[in-house]
């Protein structure tokens, strides 16, 4: 009995491990040619989708490290003239930071808050449904927007990627390390029809910066 017991163990362990591993590769695979370095790269009149991340760690002044690389990011993209209109994505607390940093940065275009983007899923649904068959840009980091293409692409939305910084310190690499966790409960997500975060229709709650 205990060696069927481990048996079966070991048989559940292998599954998980093929599964996570399988998803990693199969979600990496969706930014390859489509994720960017030169603003140019990116199609003109496209709608910027700035994933969230938070400024600070809790509630301290300590940087997260992924927050400025993606200000950075989205702004020289605003700025170079490739977009016509940047959505801020994530919880309350972050699309006013972002909001805040990108006219700070010089950005005119304008920008929309959508506080509703609670997790990837909910901030690519979201965006889907707001600007559907418009060409989207998603900014952050590259581990991360794989996830976001992949996403996309069950959406069928049109999308690529201009990717971020990796960012300073040793916060990123826990971001990155985290996302190979992230990629599988996204397959697991698509796969089981798993709802949104949010209870807030997929089309409504976005809101104008001025």
């Amino acid at each position: 009995m205990l060696k069927k017991a481990r048996q079966v163990g070991w048989g559940a362990l292998v599954l998980l491990v093929t599964f996570a591993v399988v998803s990693n590769v199969w979600l990496w695979s969706a930014g390859l040619g489509r994720s960017f370095t030169r603003s140019e790269q990116v199609p003109a009149g496209s709608v910027l989708v700035l994933l969230g991340t938070n400024e600070f760690v809790g509630q301290t002044q300590e940087p997260t490290g992924t927050y400025r690389p993606r200000i950075e990011a989205a702004a020289s993209l605003c700025l170079a003239g490739r977009v016509k209109l940047a959505v801020v994505s994530g919880i309350e607390p972050q699309t006013h930071a972002m909001a805040r940093d990108l006219r700070a940065a010089g950005v005119t275009c304008p920008i929309v808050r959508d506080p509703y983007g609670w997790r990837t899923i909910d901030s690519v649904h979201r965006v889907a449904a707001a600007f559907p068959g418009e060409p989207v840009v998603f900014v952050s980091q590259g581990w991360h927007c794989d996830r976001a293409l992949w996403i996309a692409d069950r959406r069928g939305l049109p999308a690529c990627a201009y990717v971020a910084g990796f960012g300073d310190g040793w916060r990123p690499w826990w971001g990155a390390a985290r996302d190979l966790l992230a990629k599988p409960k996204a397959v697991w997500d698509w796969a089981t029809g798993s709802a949104l975060s949010t209870s807030q229709p997929a089309e409504t709650g976005d809101e104008p910066v001025r």
